[in-house]
C-alpha cells in the first residue's frame, strides 16, 4: 500500500510505501508529546520525502537523527539518521496529513534509559529506507 502525506502547507510531501499492517508508535518524550506525534516505519517499505524548501533540521538529546521541520508551516514531518546502507527514516503521519492512519490506534514506546548503541541499533533495524530531496539554499 502506498500512503501519501503533506505538510500543513504543502511543501513537503512524502509518499511511504509498505505491504505491512500499519503499526503507529508514540514515545512520551516531551519533543513529541507536545506535539501528537503517531510514527509509523518498515524496515522493508520504502520512503521518499521531497521538500520544496530547505528543511530545518533539529536535533535533540544524543543528536543521533535529524528531526525535519517545515521552514513554512513549522510541522515536524520525519526523523532521519544515517546507517550503513544510506539514509533511514520515521515518518510523522500526524504532521503529514495522512487521513488513512492519523487515527489508528498507537503502541507506547518509553525510550527512557536507552544507550545511544541501543537507540541506534533500533532506529537501523526498524526504520524505512528514505529519498530525501529538499531545494537548496538561495
Amino acid at each position: 500500500m502506498i500512503y501519501y502525506g503533506a505538510c500543513h502547507c504543502g511543501s513537503i510531501k512524502a509518499e511511504y510505501e509498505t505491504d505491512k499492517p500499519v503499526r503507529l508508535r508514540q514515545d512520551g518524550c516531551g519533543f513529541c508529546s507536545s506535539r501528537g506525534v503517531k510514527s509509523a516505519s518498515d524496515p522493508d517499505g520504502k520512503l521518499q520525502i521531497v521538500s520544496e524548501r530547505p528543511l530545518i533540521r533539529y536535533q535533540f538529546g544524543h543528536k543521533t537523527a535529524d528531526f525535519l521541520i517545515c521552514p513554512t508551516c513549522g510541522t515536524y514531518v520525519a526523523a532521519v539518521t544515517e546507517g550503513p546502507l544510506g539514509q533511514v527514516a520515521v515518518i510523522n503521519v500526524v504532521g503529514l496529513n495522512i487521513p488513512e492512519l492519523s487515527d489508528e490506534p498507537v503502541d507506547f514506546a518509553s525510550l527512557e534509559g536507552e544507550s545511544v548503541e541501543g537507540r541506534m541499533q533500533r532506529r537501523l533495524a526498524r526504520w524505512t529506507p528514505v529519498t530525501l530531496t529538499e531545494a537548496e539554499l538561495r
